[in-house]
C-alpha cells in the first residue's frame, strides 16, 4: 500500500530460495490477475523499456 502496485517487482533470492516457491507465493496473494501480472513482469517491462 505504501509503494503502490506499479512500483513492485517480482524477485526470488535464488539459489537460496526456490523459484517455484516464489511463483506459488505470488499466485496465492489476494490480488487481481492484472496486479499479479504487473508484479510478475509488467512493471519490469515498463521500467526497463522492454
Amino acid at each position: 500500500m505504501a509503494l503502490g502496485i506499479d512500483n513492485v517487482l517480482f524477485s526470488v533470492d535464488w539459489p537460496y530460495e526456490s523459484n517455484r516457491l516464489g511463483a506459488e507465493f505470488l499466485a496465492s496473494l489476494p490480488l487481481s490477475q492484472a496486479d499479479k501480472e504487473k508484479i510478475a513482469h509488467g512493471n519490469a517491462e515498463r521500467v526497463l523499456g522492454m
